[in-house]
């Protein structure tokens, strides 16, 4: 054969295997090691902008028990958020790798009725008075939100023993941030004030609390001026978790939760509410320093 002939061929060969190879490398790039669960539920709650549904869900063999809790929902199936509603029952594949999300989502309409047991999920909206709840604090004292009237109050919820980084830990992490950069501004670091209320009443008594809290306040705020950390009575605890839109359930001893950040202005109304754990802390801070500044 003659040794052009002969190049020819080989190159083309050589391109040939390097695309296979390409192509391969690209398939199962896109195809982890996941494992797949059917999921059937009740619609709680639908937060479109941070592609979650929270679902009220029958127990899924193998996997996990009957509980409420938010998922992701994989982008390919963005279109339901076009249509779905609390309420509806859901029928999706839970696909689990390096992260859990739902896709082939079916769903039919259905009512607003918690006939599985669980309430209906409450999402304050901005504008909404928020009631005057009672809480007790790390040092023992009992707390009321109508006292942070004046002040712009940024809470969200977390539990001491949580184990996952990316649930109270990062929450409690990106409230000390928000705190640092409000301390740069001494008219926004005066008139703000931060609270984590913990889900988790039974264990996270005041002296758990201080503990965990100093973790985290370290230098910036070590008379907790600023950041307190409360909890409560179960009931007082499900009573803030209700109206501030976080679902929980205690399960073999974990508590399974989702998250939900709010920010409420002077007047004790609702000013906005920051779902999951997307949220960035200077984004926050930045918010809070010229809604202080604007009056």
């Amino acid at each position: 054969m003659d040794i052009r002939i002969r190049r020819l061929l080989l190159r083309r060969c050589l391109t040939a295997l390097v695309a296979t190879s390409f192509l391969l490398l690209a398939s199962c790039s896109h195809q982890p090691d996941a494992k797949r669960y059917e999921l059937q539920g009740r619609v709680v709650a639908v937060d479109a902008a941070n592609h979650e549904l929270t679902i009220a869900h029958q127990e899924i063999p193998g996997f996990m028990e009957a509980m409420t809790m938010p998922y992701l929902v994989s982008k390919s199936n963005d279109w339901v958020f076009r249509a779905i509603a609390p309420g509806d029952q859901i029928r999706a594949t839970l696909v689990v790798s390096d992260r859990a999300e739902l896709q082939d989502i079916s769903f039919t309409k259905g009512s607003n009725s918690a006939g599985d047991g669980t309430s209906q999920l409450h999402i304050p909206q901005p504008g909404e008075d928020v009631p005057d709840l009672t809480l007790t604090n790390q040092s023992d004292q009992v707390i009321h939100f109508q006292q942070f009237r004046g002040k712009l109050l940024l809470l969200t919820f977390i539990y001491t023993r949580c184990p996952f980084p990316d649930y109270c830990p990062l929450m409690s992490s990106n409230f000390a941030q928000v705190l640092r950069q409000l301390q740069k501004d001494p008219k926004a670091f005066a008139d703000s004030q931060l609270l984590s209320i913990s889900i988790d009443p039974e264990h996270d008594k005041p002296a758990a609390l201080r503990s965990y809290g100093q973790r985290y306040v370290g230098g910036i705020d070590p008379s907790f001026q600023h950041w307190q950390f409360a909890s409560g009575s179960p009931e007082q605890v499900r009573k803030a978790a209700d109206f501030f839109g976080l679902a929980y359930n205690t399960k073999g001893g974990q508590i399974v939760h989702g998250l939900s950040t709010v920010l409420i202005g002077k007047d004790g109304k609702v000013l906005k509410v920051y779902s999951g754990n997307t949220w960035k802390p200077d984004d926050v801070a930045a918010g809070m320093a010229a809604a202080i500044s604007g009056g």
